[in-house]
């Protein structure tokens, strides 16, 4: 099975349970965005007719449908991703799971194991935190799109459905931590190298990938407290961080949406969670962007990190788009679109061979 841009909206909606799957790797509002008269039509042919809502071609919409209604057949009949149940892991995450919310409604979207015996090559791993201002986490543009492009380019590629709003810190902390813990354990079986895991993070899940650059120790502390394992800070530490148009303070110029839905608006929080005063010199190295035109996150925020990493002689390579707003992920429309090209020369990321 699957779906082009010859087939409809109506064709994808027929394929079992995958309205409730889209509701999570798409979401309803994306869904809104086909009115009923062009439900029927062939995406090739809708995308001419329609308009998105943030002046980008209607080709943007249907190409994030495709994506997503590719991530919910490689799970449930491709078999080729999976859904791992970070606080169970033995069992994957459900529909069901989702409904009950809280820690069940935790994800890392991973690729199957690697079929072969005897890995020969040992990848880069990264680990993809979509943003949604700690309401929500939107796969559609920054989990699916992103994954797929990074697979392209040789990583091991997983994506943290974390949790959020009515849920406070540390809970989405916590929750990408185990992410870190769980690739580093299972490093073997996906052919991915343990010392080389990247975060990425975009907008509020620029926040998240920072916070446990800033915080694995203590964050390791609280997860010790939930669930009386031992945790050693260091396995919980990420080698790498990919800052896109991040959330950093919530002080001046920050994006107040994001700390009432991460804090509950508990001002006791707002300087200790400014990641800007929360840098030390064993910072992972970073790349990190954001646009100049963005209206939603300051980009003063991307600029007051630079800073913090340049004060404590961290490693980090900052750039400024004039450019592509906020949410623009992979920017293929504007001009932040290098910064992908820029990231991979950053961090200079090759295969190792290991066998």
């Amino acid at each position: 099975m699957d779906f082009t841009r010859y087939h409809s909206f109506q064709d994808i909606l027929a394929y079992p349970r995958m309205r409730e799957y889209l509701s999570v790797f798409f979401s309803e509002n994306n869904l809104a965005l086909f009115p009923e008269s062009a439900r029927a039509l062939p995406l090739a042919l809708a995308e001419r007719q329609l308009e998105s809502p943030w002046n980008e071609p209607f080709s943007e919409v249907t190409g994030q449908l495709l994506d997503a209604a590719h991530t919910v057949l490689d799970i449930t009949e491709r078999r080729a991703r999976r859904c791992i149940s970070l606080w169970e892991s033995e069992k994957d995450w459900t529909l069901e799971g989702e409904r009950r919310g809280g820690k069940d409604s935790v994800f890392l979207l991973a690729p199957e194991f690697e079929k072969k015996a005897g890995v020969s090559q040992m990848r880069p791993a990264v680990i993809i935190c979509p943003g949604g201002g700690y309401e929500r986490v939107c796969f559609s543009g920054e989990g699916n799109p992103v994954m797929r492009f990074m697979e392209a380019r040789g990583y091991v590629v997983f994506v943290l459905k974390y949790r959020v709003s009515p849920e406070r810190y540390p809970a989405p902390q916590e929750d990408l931590a185990l992410a870190v813990r769980y690739v580093r354990e299972h490093a073997q079986e996906y052919g991915a190298d343990p010392e080389n895991v990247l975060l990425m993070g975009f907008s509020a899940g620029g926040h998240l990938c920072a916070s446990l650059g800033c915080l694995y120790r203590e964050i390791a502390q609280m997860l010790e407290q939930e669930t009386g394992e031992k945790v050693f800070p260091d396995s919980l530490r990420p080698d790498k961080l990919c800052l896109a148009y991040p959330v950093i303070t919530f002080g001046e110029e920050c994006h107040e949406g994001s700390f009432a839905a991460l804090t509950g608006g508990d001002e006791r929080l707002r300087k200790p969670l400014s990641l800007e005063h929360r840098v030390t010199v064993d910072f992972p190295e970073t790349f990190l962007w954001a646009c100049e035109d963005d209206g939603c996150v300051p980009p003063s925020n991307t600029m007051r990190m630079a800073a913090a990493l340049k004060n404590v002689g961290a490693r980090h390579e900052m750039r400024l788009y004039p450019s592509g707003g906020h949410g623009c992920n992979l920017a293929f429309g504007s001009s932040a679109y290098a910064w992908t090209q820029q990231l991979l020369e950053f961090f200079q990321q090759l295969p190792q061979s290991i066998g």
